[in-house]
């Protein structure tokens, strides 16, 4: 690895990297500047869609999310108020063709959905939408609902209520639409592996020795058990997840003779489900207010912002190796000698001096506020927190309903001791952001250090509940850690308020 160039040899690496050929002749994607297909964006009233297919293809998948969502809407629990004004779009990005799509895809990975601090969520697939795709968009869109819903949901209710939704699936595009038919292999898989009850209502995500598809059919087993045959308790249990109450107590009072703690009672509910999974299973039919057509606002998608897409995937896919990136990367250089996407790579791949070429980004595109972010990661150390602090600012306000802006200038506040100026920042990124464990846990972290242990406990206890399972077991462990501090400092702050013990 060669040593990092001086800021001033930055220039004569650009023109490098400008003087070499856009397409390279091994790869078969070619960018739209070159006679690729063109990309366009449609927002609707709730996803932006960012696609290379054909313009009326384009309209029927931003026509068919919207159903999908309606769908979803009609059948699950009303947001909290104000939750709907506060819900982010969200992206999609389909690909025209599963070629395309297959080198940003973990491997099996049919569609998949992004729940992170760096942006609005992101559901990601083929443009080649069929039956098991449209499964997926109404699973992942009921998880991105439930978290403005709910404010907890235990793991087996978040994906048995996700897969209880994937026969909104078979969209037949008409008012009425049918929740809650048994898919097929959820059903096979829950007759043939049955997971105990008492193990399933404590899962939460992490891996363990038996297949997470287990779980995922049992907990649809159990979520249609509850749907159809004890439709008032779950109604209950639902009300008090909704109202933040934690959900082994939430179990239990809306369900009293399934209680855990009485001998047998998980037992006979095992036995329960091992029947009803025998017999048949039918389905809801409910009407919802299903959009005949659906508006939105079309744009060119930039070339350079193509690649930009396809950097921001890069990592979820196979290995692709160093000259692909860098291909990639060059590429989009020659599209936009500044872009901040394309230029953050670049330092990374090369050593490059970051800040140098953060300033340039932040020079050819002050509006974008991806370019002062990028200039915030580049300035290290104390001695640059103002210019940091500045730069964070400038990104918050260029996209003020961006979660990770917001989320990012408040975890500098609270690094540099002002917690107190970041707290509406970090309200607000969890207000908009619900589905991020990282931002629910930068809220949490604000609140405790102000002392407000008491608040910061729940948040806490939905940013494990938002964890995707593929998260690291590290990060599953540092959530936990972060849960059992702030319950050690409010007990601390209880023994304070107290007062000393009388003397005896």
């Amino acid at each position: 690895m060669r040593s990092p160039p001086a800021a001033a040899s930055v220039p004569l690496v650009l023109a490098a990297l400008l003087a070499q050929a856009c397409a390279a002749p091994a790869r078969t994607f070619r960018c739209p500047a070159h006679g690729g297909a063109p990309w366009r964006e449609l927002t609707s009233d709730h996803f932006v869609l960012r696609t290379d297919l054909r313009a009326p293809e384009a309209a029927a998948l931003v026509a068919r999310l919207e159903r999908l969502r309606a769908g979803v809407a009609a059948t699950l629990p009303t947001p909290a108020p104000g939750a709907a004004e506060d819900e982010a779009r969200v992206e999609v990005i389909a690909f025209r063709t599963d070629q395309e799509y297959r080198p940003f895809a973990p491997d099996g990975a049919e569609g998949y959905y992004l729940r992170y601090a760096g942006g609005p969520p992101r559901i990601v697939l083929s443009g080649a939408i069929d039956r098991r795709q449209r499964a997926l968009l109404a699973h992942e869109l009921t998880h991105h609902y439930l978290a403005g819903a709910l404010r907890r949901q235990p793991r087996w209710f978040a994906e048995g209520l996700a897969v209880y939704m994937e026969s909104l699936g078979d969209d037949p595009g008409v008012r009425a639409l049918h929740v809650g038919a048994p898919p097929a292999d959820r059903l096979a898989r829950a007759r043939a592996s049955p997971v105990p009850a008492r193990e399933l209502l404590a899962w939460d995500g992490a891996a363990g020795a038996r297949p997470a598809l287990d779980d995922y059919a049992a907990s649809w087993l159990l979520v249609h058990w509850l749907a159809h045959r004890r439709p008032d308790a779950f109604a209950d249990l639902e009300r008090r997840l909704a109202e933040g109450e934690a959900p082994a107590r939430a179990w239990s009072a809306a369900l009293p003779d399934l209680d855990p703690a009485l001998p047998g009672a998980l037992e006979r509910l095992d036995r329960t489900l091992a029947e009803y999974a025998r017999g048949p299973l039918e389905a809801r039919r409910r009407e919802a207010d299903v959009p005949v057509a659906v508006g939105y606002f079309e744009r060119a998608v930039a070339p350079v912002e193509v690649h930009a897409i396809r950097l921001a995937l890069w990592q979820l896919g196979p290995r692709k190796g160093r000259a692909a990136l860098e291909d990639e990367v060059r590429e989009a250089l020659v599209e936009d000698p500044a872009h901040p996407i394309a230029l953050q790579y670049l330092s990374a791949m090369d050593k490059l001096d970051p800040a140098a070429l953060a300033r340039r980004s932040v020079a050819a595109h002050p509006d974008d506020p991806r370019a002062w972010t990028f200039l915030a990661s580049a300035l290290e150390g104390e001695a640059q927190a103002g210019a940091r602090e500045a730069a964070l600012r400038r990104a918050a306000e260029l996209a003020p309903s961006n979660p990770a802006a917001l989320h990012n200038l408040a975890q500098e506040l609270l690094a540099r001791g002002r917690s107190g100026e970041g707290l509406p920042f970090a309200r607000r990124a969890a207000q908009i952001a619900p589905w991020s464990a990282p931002v629910l846990a930068g809220y949490a972290a604000v609140l405790s250090d102000l002392g407000r242990c008491g608040e910061a406990i729940p948040l806490q206890q939905r940013a494990l509940d938002a964890l995707p399972e593929r998260e690291p077991a590290g990060a599953r462990r540092e959530l936990a850690r972060g849960l059992d501090r702030y319950a050690l400092q409010c007990q601390l702050a209880r023994r304070l308020d107290a007062g000393p013990a009388p003397r005896p």
